[in-house]
């Protein structure tokens, strides 16, 4: 196989396009984001509080699809950042209800436009259409690998 070959079949990899597109977005939030000490899941977790705030941990992990360990992680560093605050659930006493704060909507409002201009450049290959319709297509793969049964991984039928 040539050199030639082997790119061409790269570059018609859904797999390695997606990774390539995932080391671009990670490159680029990164610069973006240099001076906020906060990782793309925290934001993530951010985002989700500023719209909803009061959600359980296992309510963020389904809103967020960051898995039951790595949330733990990431609110116990949102906690020492103080961007969020965590209380025992008063419905659920096994629960932890976590909120923002004050200075976590303050952060919040700070990087939105930093997020939208992460996502502008992501997205200014594509023209018009395009956008919607990458958009759409990436929910669509989500939902795919969301439906699928954890236990082996595969996408389920709600791929077809």
């Amino acid at each position: 196989m040539t050199r030639t070959t082997a790119n061409s079949e790269l570059g018609n990899s859904p797999l390695h396009m997606l990774h390539r597109a995932v080391q671009a977005v990670t490159e680029i939030y990164q610069a973006e984001m240099a001076e906020h000490d906060l990782t793309a899941r925290q934001y993530a977790v951010l985002a989700t509080l500023a719209h909803a705030d009061g959600m359980s941990q296992s309510e963020l992990v389904d809103a967020t699809g960051i898995d039951r360990s790595t949330m733990a992680d990431i609110v116990r560093r949102m906690l020492k950042k103080g961007i969020v605050q965590r209380k025992r659930d008063k419905d659920d006493a096994r629960a932890y209800e976590v909120r923002i704060t004050d200075e976590g909507n303050r952060l919040f409002r700070t990087i939105s436009p930093i997020i939208q201009r992460i996502e502008d450049k992501l997205l200014s290959a594509l023209k018009g259409k395009r956008v919607d319709e990458f958009v759409q297509n990436l929910g669509l793969i989500v939902g795919a690998a969301d439906a699928a049964p954890a236990a082996n991984g595969q996408f389920s039928e709600a791929r077809k």
